[in-house]
């Protein structure tokens, strides 16, 4: 087993915004928030029930102890009374791809996502000063920021394009670096792409054995084969892995290296892929019974997509204001800057069926959850969150759908269903507060008056302006 050192090669966001210079804490530990009363909210259930009007919801100690019709619910005393006619409550939202910066950068990066409305946050690999070092950080109040729940480094085969992943080749080594990950304090292991089946159904296996859940990035391995191997959650939805994973099996030869990152991959085959997948083949159709049936959650992660589809086009560069990360981003796209221009033609006209399988996934009931890979080119924090929930309505998801992957779908695949990702008595207060419905344009859910993170009720411009 070969652990390789360093962090992520060039191209990766340090900071998320150009902020004036601050210190790398932001203690908040010493700060219960007092008890808190929200009047006059419309409150949307992402669950399906219908928006409540007019409604009060009452915050102590960080959790929500009542909701009711205005005027109805007895008031705590010494409370902070919040008077928000006109507004829509939502749970806070949860960004189940986003890979830590630097330590130097963490606290910009954080209150950042809270200042977008994201309350949790996961990083689905990470060395310990972006992983568990800075979960017990959070947990002890000495930064501000989300709650995070993390993997440890990746693990993969030799090989590996990522400099922090840990390499193994046998299935006594890789059921031995979960251990260790276990014992590190990761709260889910990260299997990579040019694993096989064989080595993550060892990981799986001795994952589960550890209570610990388990993330896929594959490519050598099919989703297919993941999921009848256990795996408990997918990433990426572009050829990343799907691709090859959901043509007709008759063709699966053609595309069996269709995934990245793979030095075999050949973005000409974008045309070939675009005229061969069918969503009525059998494969296709077993592989969205598979993820359905086995709930396991999907972060189909279309803003990256689109960023490595659309990577020589100023507008898209220009949508993810990219101009708010501290450390510039290379255009064009770093991912798709060797292709040709007729190979980026290809790859935008085969997008609406990445659209369209996500589309056909969600009437299939499969757990979808909401994604960016922070830390990736054109990621800009934030503003690539609430790009990935426009990407899901262009898909054909309803908005309020989407609230519901946004919020509580991630914290069902987080393991946190019961803490945080509805807006329910005994849950953590963790709310957004909007200006305009995101019923009626999921664009709204840019539209944040206040973010509520554990009952503290903040501003974004208070956020974004230390």
């Amino acid at each position: 087993m070969r652990q390789r050192c360093g962090f992520l090669p060039a191209g990766r966001i340090g900071a998320a915004l150009v902020l004036a210079c601050i210190a790398c804490s932001d203690p908040v530990s010493d700060r219960t928030p007092a008890p808190a009363v929200l009047t006059g909210l419309t409150v949307i259930d992402v669950a399906g029930g219908p928006s409540l009007n007019e409604r009060t919801v009452v915050i102590e100690n960080g959790i929500i102890t009542a909701i009711g019709a205005d005027g109805s619910v007895p008031l705590p005393d010494g409370a902070e009374v919040h008077d928000l006619r006109g507004r829509w409550a939502v749970p806070g939202f949860i960004d189940v791809h986003a890979h830590m910066p630097a330590v130097e950068h963490q606290p910009e990066v954080l209150r950042t996502l809270v200042a977008f409305g994201i309350t949790t946050a996961r990083s689905p690999a990470a060395v310990p000063e972006t992983g568990v070092q800075l979960k017990a950080r959070l947990e002890r109040g000495d930064v501000l920021g989300p709650r995070f729940r993390t993997a440890d480094r990746l693990i993969d085969a030799p090989g590996s394009p990522w400099a922090f992943a840990v390499e193994v080749t046998s299935e006594a080594e890789i059921r031995m670096e979960v251990a260790r990950q276990a014992a590190a304090g990761a709260d889910f292991v990260k299997l990579y792409s040019q694993l096989g089946p064989d080595l993550i159904a060892a990981a799986v296996a001795e994952a589960h054995a550890r209570g610990l859940r388990v993330i896929g990035h594959v490519g050598r391995t099919t989703w297919g084969e993941a999921i009848d191997r256990g795996i408990d959650a997918l990433a990426h939805s572009f050829v990343h892995g799907f691709a090859h994973s959901a043509v007709p099996v008759e063709d699966s030869a053609r595309f069996a290296e269709f995934f990245q990152p793979n030095p075999a991959f050949n973005p000409a085959l974008f045309a070939d892929w675009d005229a061969t997948i069918d969503f009525s083949a059998a494969r296709f159709r077993q592989l969205s019974d598979q993820l359905a049936q086995r709930r396991v959650a999907l972060d189909p992660n279309l803003v990256l997509a689109e960023a490595i589809a659309w990577g020589d086009d100023a507008a898209t560069f220009a949508r993810l204001e990219t101009q708010l990360d501290a450390i510039p981003h290379a255009f064009p796209h770093p991912y798709s800057a060797t292709w040709t221009t007729a190979q980026r033609q290809a790859a935008r006209a085969a997008f609406p069926k990445f659209l369209e399988a996500i589309r056909i996934f969600h009437e299939h009931g499969v757990l979808l959850t909401a994604g960016t890979d922070l830390q990736n080119p054109w990621m800009t924090p934030g503003v690539s969150f609430h790009r990935e929930l426009e990407l899901l309505v262009q898909a054909g998801i309803p908005a309020a759908d989407v609230l519901r992957i946004a919020s509580r779908n991630g914290a069902e695949s987080l393991g946190v269903v019961d803490e945080t990702g509805t807006i329910e008595v005994g849950k953590a207060a963790d709310l957004v507060i909007l200006d305009a419905d995101p019923v009626a344009d999921i664009a709204n859910t840019r539209a944040i008056r206040l973010v509520v993170l554990r009952g503290r009720i903040l501003q974004p411009t208070d956020l974004l302006s230390r």
